[in-house]
């Protein structure tokens, strides 16, 4: 069966009232997805980068997302309304 795993910029400070302003950088993001593929006994099939809404709910480290980094990306959708998209990494894999 074939699955994926995402990993994205986590917040590495807490902005004022609890709201995110760090992240960390994409090489960080990339290093993680390393760090996780060396770890398990998978198959890797295909490794992409792929952008994403501006937030996601992650597993057991909480939530990601973005502000201000590095692999921010405004995406401008229907009728001139603007989203803020981040930059992850996208593993595809067997095991």
């Amino acid at each position: 069966m074939i699955k994926c795993k995402d990993f994205a910029p986590r917040i590495t400070q807490r902005g004022p009232f609890g709201g995110a302003s760090e992240y960390e950088s994409f090489s960080d993001v990339v290093s993680t997805a390393n760090q996780w593929i060396e770890s398990r006994t998978i198959q890797v099939i295909n490794v992409e980068t792929v952008v994403l809404p501006d937030r996601i709910e992650g597993t057991s480290d909480g939530d990601y997302g973005l502000t201000i980094s590095n692999s921010f990306h405004p995406v401008t959708i229907s009728q001139g309304v603007t989203i803020n998209c981040f930059q992850c990494v996208r593993v595809w894999y067997r095991e």
